[in-house]
């Protein structure tokens, strides 16, 4: 008996020895910030805008996802080398970035800007993203199209099922470029169609990716073959870069039916991110700046 009570209280102590021995300070709460909410000023006026009707406008406060203005943003239009985004979003989530891909000689007869690939010229996926999101190659784009789906018809459909997937209900892609398309029957032009406020949603869902974010923030594309044989460089489309305060990307387009195009993320040194989406203007960089502009002046965050 006296025994039994011995190794009860012995049990005891060392119980005790083993809670003494765990750390005293207690576990950290990890403290969200809410983020501070735009509010327009009393005394606002409206922004300034180039006057062309067809311009649609989207902005937003990223942080707190508040619309901070829209002009004609739900108008399905072209959107021209924008398509890129969505031309991205498919590779990326379908093939490795050290992915090996060797260049079709249609690729290499794609119009507008390109980076001048050589037919059977090898080249890794990640080194063809950045060329179709810095200087907004089309032949790396229909490179990367022709490899994942055979035809550049084919690869359509994909983005097509995408933004179906995505919830972007204006979407009408038909390639992986923008590039304006003849009809062969009616001698008309068509081309890839969102609505600036899907562009936006799509904009959003690319800027989670590290990736993206950080190559639509470079002024300079530059890139080897697989063998080291050839080199590419071309400079960034977006003349934000490096020129407008803030400005961290993302995307240029332009075709004759789409007009200027532009997405653009803009940052103040506090964190607070704008996201600005521009269709159809004469001056997309101008129409860009007025309106963030605008929007620091007449807008306070708490």
């Amino acid at each position: 008996m006296f025994e039994l009570i011995f190794l009860a209280l012995t049990a005891l102590n060392q119980s005790d020895e083993w809670k003494a021995k765990l750390p005293t300070t207690e576990v950290g709460i990890e403290i969200i910030t809410p983020a501070r909410i735009p509010s327009k000023n009393e005394n606002s006026i409206a922004p300034k805008l180039l006057g062309d009707e067809f311009i649609a406008i989207w902005a937003q406060d990223l942080n707190s996802g508040k619309t901070l203005f829209t002009k004609d943003a739900l108008r399905p239009q072209n959107i021209a080398s924008l398509t890129k985004i969505m031309t991205f979003l498919v590779i990326f989530q379908e093939h490795e970035l050290d992915e090996i891909i060797t260049i079709t000689r249609t690729a290499t007869l794609t119009e507008g800007a390109q980076i001048d690939l050589y037919q059977y010229e090898t080249m890794d996926i990640q080194t063809l993203l950045r060329a179709i999101l810095i200087p907004s190659a089309n032949d790396a784009a229909r490179a990367l199209a022709i490899h994942n789906a055979g035809s550049e018809d084919e690869f359509a459909k994909k983005m097509n099922q995408y933004a179906k997937k995505y919830k972007l209900p204006s979407a009408k892609f038909y390639n992986s470029t923008g590039l304006d398309i003849r009809d062969a029957k009616t001698g008309k032009y068509h081309g890839n169609i969102m609505s600036a406020n899907d562009v936006a949603q799509m904009t959003k869902i690319a800027l989670k990716n590290p990736f993206f974010r950080k190559t639509v923030a470079k002024t300079e594309f530059f890139g080897t073959s697989a063998d080291g044989q050839f080199a590419h460089s071309k400079p960034s489309t977006n003349q934000l870069l490096g020129s407008f305060v803030g400005s961290k990307g993302v995307k240029t387009g332009y075709t004759g039916l789409a007009g200027q195009c532009l997405v653009n993320l803009s940052e103040r040194a506090d964190g607070i991110e704008i996201l600005t989406v521009v269709l159809g203007s004469p001056d997309r960089f101008q129409e860009t700046k007025n309106i963030i502009t605008w929007l620091w002046d007449n807008y306070e965050w708490r």
